[in-house]
């Protein structure tokens, strides 16, 4: 417990680099109260409206409410939107060194109504460019990755296939971390495993993994055999695959072995899920920057994932709400994690498995 206090009390020292797509999410909240004469459609009476970063811009916020310095990559339009997230990341205190204003780009904006009777959301607008991103400009962002991320003891990519992390931005970001000796974080979203490359780590949901790994979810052993190729063809240094209600597994290569840790969810009521895996990606980078190994890393991920699908839409987990759940968590002796005696073979493959309770 002392040790991973002092993790969350280093942060504030950390600065991190986040490099991926930057987005506005739009809530419009509002009444129903009768269906349109043009339309067999609700008409929504809107109340108020609530903007917020999304995207990379989400683990940007994750990062500054734990207290991390951050310095930003990535691309807005000539527009009302961009002009929004560019006032957001300012207002968070992150530095905008990196981001770059595309008059050929439209801002990704995600507008979504929601009912006040229900709580629930009834309909989404996106605006948004998902070209990637080529020629002058592709070069200033390799370039800015290339001299302002000096100083960062971590980089995490975001990606969600808005263009912004083509393979050449990818492979700018890597060689940076390489140069500088730190961990890369990777935020997978596209299939094709070998744009990734060069990562220190990636952080899939299963979905993605099974995507990236070219299998099928099935049963525990696809797991098994699903990290072990991504981490044979990547020559990743660890994979955390974020499971939902079933929590976290982190999978590391040690030797002829695979060494996997399991940690259950944290969760105690789940309310949206919507930007839980840029918390824990976020919480995960800051703790990995602090000096952390990936197992307690992972863990303390897990924890700030559990409390932000507490709450509604992308809101962030704060330090001090790490801090106060960490110590109830941990106000009992915990046991030892359970490692099987023996690897046990799956698919071929010697698997060392630690569970923590």
């Amino acid at each position: 417990m002392t040790n991973s206090l002092n993790l969350l009390h280093a942060f504030d020292r950390c600065r991190i680099a986040v490099i991926g797509d930057l987005m506005l999410d739009e809530y419009l909240w509002g009444h129903i109260e009768r269906i349109s004469p043009e339309a067999p459609v609700p008409i929504l009476n809107v109340i108020r409206r609530e903007s917020m970063l999304g995207g990379a811009g989400n683990v940007v916020e994750n990062l500054r409410c734990l207290g991390v310095k951050v310095t930003t990559f990535g691309l807005v339009g000539h527009d009302d939107t961009g002009e929004q997230v560019r006032d957001l990341l300012k207002t968070r205190g992150a530095d905008l060194t990196g981001v770059i204003s595309d008059s050929n780009r439209r801002s990704t904006r995600k507008a979504r109504l929601m009912s006040l009777e229900h709580g629930q959301q009834v309909f989404r607008l996106d605006e948004e460019s998902i070209q990637p991103v080529f020629g002058e400009v592709e070069d200033r962002l390799v370039d800015l990755i290339r001299t302002e991320t000096l100083g960062a003891q971590a980089i995490v990519c975001s990606d969600y296939l808005k263009g912004v992390l083509t393979e050449r931005v990818l492979r700018a970001a890597f060689a940076a971390a390489r140069q500088r000796d730190i961990p890369c974080i990777v935020g997978p979203k596209d299939s094709n495993s070998r744009k990734y490359q060069g990562a220190s780590m990636l952080m899939p949901n299963t979905r993605e993994l099974a995507q990236l790994a070219g299998t099928r979810v099935d049963g525990d052993e696809w797991l098994n055999d699903s990290a072990y190729r991504l981490l044979q063809r990547l020559g990743l240094e660890a994979l955390i695959v974020t499971r939902g209600s079933e929590g976290m597994s982190l999978f590391e290569n040690q030797g002829n072995t695979l060494r996997r840790v399991d940690i259950p969810t944290m969760a105690r009521s789940v309310y949206d899920v919507t930007g839980a895996g840029d918390t824990a990606i976020a919480t995960f980078a800051a703790a990995v920057a602090s000096g952390s190994d990936c197992e307690n890393a992972v863990r303390l991920a897990n924890l700030a994932a559990g409390i932000k699908v507490g709450k509604r839409g992308t809101a962030c987990v704060s330090l001090n709400e790490l801090e106060e759940s960490f110590a109830e968590r941990t106000s009992s002796e915990e046991p030892e994690p359970q490692v099987s005696a023996e690897p046990v073979r799956v698919a071929g493959i010697a698997v060392q498995r630690a569970r923590i309770s």
